[in-house]
């Protein structure tokens, strides 16, 4: 739905400048899948996903693009996670841009993909809660 594809495994940027998402879902396990994405890259996933220009698109259509991704990754990876199971998935959230929220980071994620994207690297990262 992007008309875009991974051309091979990447290692993560940690550079300014991206839009990142994030979705919690909640069952068995739950936990949150994020996805991360250079700003010019958000751009051409929106392009490619809405079927418009990167010069047409509003200032938040790359934002919601990379929340639909997250929702999308979330789902797929929730079916190959726990194929029966039943979740409840909160929207998912575009983060604040870095260094907008002060503090210290968050624990790593369990798991963690950075794939080679057209102009920059798309990042998935998986986080299981404890389970009690």
């Amino acid at each position: 739905m992007f008309f875009s594809a991974p051309m091979g495994l990447a290692e993560l940027e940690t550079e300014a400048g991206v839009v990142e998402a994030r979705m919690a879902f909640h069952g068995r396990p739950s936990g949150l899948v994020g996805v991360r994405v250079p700003g010019e890259s958000a751009r051409l996933l929106a392009a490619g996903f809405l079927g418009e220009d990167e010069n047409m698109l509003t200032e938040s259509q790359p934002g919601q693009a990379v929340c639909e991704l997250a929702n999308m990754l979330c789902g797929s990876l929730l079916r190959t996670l726990e194929g029966g199971e039943a979740f409840e998935l909160a929207p998912p959230e575009l983060m604040p841009a870095a260094g907008a929220i002060p503090g210290v980071p968050g624990p790593p994620p369990d798991a963690s993909r950075s794939f080679r994207i057209e102009n920059g690297v798309l990042t998935v990262t998986l986080h299981l809660e404890a389970v009690t």
